[in-house]
């Protein structure tokens, strides 16, 4: 379960509006269905509808505890406990069985949703909200933030507005997420080919790799022969053939990562970057100045 391919954690308010049920529901399930792996804290709300709709699809999903195994927490949520153990599930605490479960536990349970996860969706949160805590985490670890827009009359949109603001993604819709996923799937195809090249008598590793990484189709070099935006060129001339994480472009830079995720989603978007790896970039070409 925890072997998967791409994992997004999708995190939101226990006391969530029917706006956010519904968003979470239909992200969940479109996520399951491209065989991506939800992960969330089963908790009441937005966790437990994020859990239900992947097993619904007959998708994977992890479930993290703020306590041991033996006190399933919240009780109102004791069906899902064993829903996702019936359907193949997994759930995960990092506490012995019979540790009781108090608030405390939360924060450090929201780091280890962020840990797991490839990218992270905060469907619903209000201002100061364990959503917000998981994406702090995120933050921190360069990860790809998406949040949803929502009403700036409502208690539960507050948060999710305010990672807006501060550089998350704003998503709308399932696919957004999913072309990622596609994309970063098509590159690790191509590592793990370029990885079974035999190496050559002198023990160097043959130069086809770099040009296969290089020229991943005609389409993508005809999308480099326009003018670079001003805005992509620091990110761009940082970059080389060697992956960079994310965290050493903001520090090259001394640029803030919140400030740098947007730009350079867009830079994968319109490729002129890519990700051979999870949150590492390298360039597509370097016929751009």
């Amino acid at each position: 379960m925890l072997n998967v391919e791409y994992s997004v954690g999708i995190v939101g308010s226990r006391e969530c509006t029917e706006y956010g049920r519904r968003v979470a529901n239909e992200f969940a399930k479109q996520l399951s269905k491209e065989g991506i792996c939800i992960i969330s804290g089963m908790a009441v709300g937005i966790d437990g509808i994020a859990h239900n709709a992947a097993i619904e699809e007959q998708g994977k999903t992890v479930a993290i505890l703020g306590g041991g195994h033996n006190h399933i927490y919240p009780p109102e949520n004791e069906w899902l406990f064993y829903k996702l153990l019936e359907k193949g599930g997994c759930i995960i605490s990092e506490y012995p069985p019979d540790v009781d479960v108090d608030k405390n536990k939360f924060p450090k349970r929201n780091r280890i949703i962020s840990g797991l996860s490839d990218a992270i969706l905060v469907v619903e949160a209000e201002y100061r909200s364990g959503s917000s805590i998981t994406a702090k985490y995120a933050k921190k670890e360069g990860k790809t933030i998406y949040s949803i827009p929502n009403s700036i009359y409502s208690t539960t949109s507050i948060g999710t507005n305010k990672l807006i603001q501060e550089g998350a993604i704003l998503a709308t819709k399932p696919m957004q997420i999913i072309e990622e996923v596609k994309q970063i799937r098509k590159i690790k195809n191509i590592t793990h080919v370029n990885n079974k090249k035999n190496k050559t008598n002198n023990g160097n590793i043959e130069n086809e790799k770099i040009d296969e990484i290089k020229q991943i189709s005609n389409k993508e070099k005809e999308n480099l022969n326009h003018v670079m935006p001003d805005e992509y060129l620091p990110i761009y001339r940082v970059l080389s053939d060697e992956p960079l994480h994310i965290n050493e472009i903001a520090m090259k830079l001394d640029i803030a990562i919140k400030d740098i995720n947007p730009i350079i989603t867009m830079m994968e978007l319109e490729e002129y970057i890519f990700q051979p790896q999870t949150n590492y970039f390298v360039r597509k070409d370097d016929d751009i100045t």
